[in-house]
């Protein structure tokens, strides 16, 4: 397994950076879509379909895309020679960053 792990690195580590950006992207484009919606006529039918667009952005894209992150990492973290646990320490922020991410999700 972990040599397959190894095997997979580059493809595992491009679909964690891409998945991590449309996760990003997302997140920050939801709070300008509910900035847009409030200033909207409630019951209109663009008032409805804002709603549409922000219920699909947050199920088919964010969901998805935190959950590939997630994934991903875990994959990078789990393949060998990756990570130097006991003399790296950016790792401690960057977990610590990816948990505070997610709550905010």
């Amino acid at each position: 397994m972990m040599s397959a792990l190894a095997q997979l690195y580059p493809w595992t580590k491009a679909l964690h950076v891409i998945s991590m950006v449309a996760w990003m992207a997302g997140m920050f484009y939801l709070p300008r879509l509910y900035v847009y919606h409030t200033a909207l006529a409630p019951g209109s039918a663009e008032s409805e379909r804002f709603k549409v667009m922000e219920r699909r952005l947050l199920k088919q894209i964010i969901n998805p895309a935190m959950i590939a992150t997630w994934i991903f990492g875990t994959m990078l973290v789990l393949t060998p020679g990756v990570v130097d646990w006991a003399h790296d320490g950016w790792w401690h922020v960057k977990f610590a960053m990816v948990l505070l991410m997610s709550g905010f999700h």
